[in-house]
């Protein structure tokens, strides 16, 4: 082999582990941070889904991917509950009947037994309904509200609710309000 043909061959694996090096920081060091910080501390902050804005109460966690903002979703960890709330609209019907049909959407899972009717309040005195239930490894609750022809609904559940995460989950459901409302 000539030592041009050795310089070439030389140049082409040193540039192409230093590629690797490179492709592995890029990709390697975002995964792993993920693994060791699974969720974001979003303690105090504002959020907004579509025209519903609500603030994350004290303990909050935003999981990873799951900030939906144009679906209208996000899942939050308060304490050891989690929380999804979702808005929509335009929805023509009252938050009873809201209530209603993610009831039923509920009862229709294996395993969840509805107990009983739980008061919900949103920002701005806006009333809402909902129900509390169990499923086969812990409890939860949901709630529902209309405003302004728009829906948007929270759910939480978790092997235990304590009172504090409760407490701090009807604090997020007290900032629950419609923009231009």
């Amino acid at each position: 082999m000539d030592t041009c043909n050795v310089m070439r061959m030389r140049s082409l694996s040193i540039s192409t582990l230093v590629s690797a090096i490179v492709l592995l920081f890029a990709l390697g060091v975002p995964l792993f941070n993920k693994a060791i910080n699974p969720s974001q501390d979003v303690a105090g902050e504002s959020f907004e889904l579509g025209r519903v804005e609500f603030t994350a109460p004290e303990t909050a966690l935003l999981r990873p991917g799951l900030f939906r903002p144009e679906a209208g979703q996000i899942e939050l960890t308060v304490g050891r509950a989690t929380v999804n709330v979702n808005a929509a609209g335009p929805y023509h019907y009252d938050a009873e009947y809201l209530a209603g049909e993610v009831t039923r959407l509920l009862e229709a899972r294996p395993g969840v037994n509805i107990t009983e009717a739980r008061e919900c309040v949103a920002a701005n005195d806006v009333q809402g309904a909902g129900s509390n239930f169990v499923i086969e490894d812990g409890t939860g609750f949901i709630c529902a509200f209309v405003e302004d022809n728009v829906r948007f609904e929270v759910s939480v559940s978790g092997d235990t609710l304590d009172t504090a995460t409760v407490v701090h989950i009807e604090e997020l459901m007290g900032t629950l309000s419609v923009k231009g409302s």
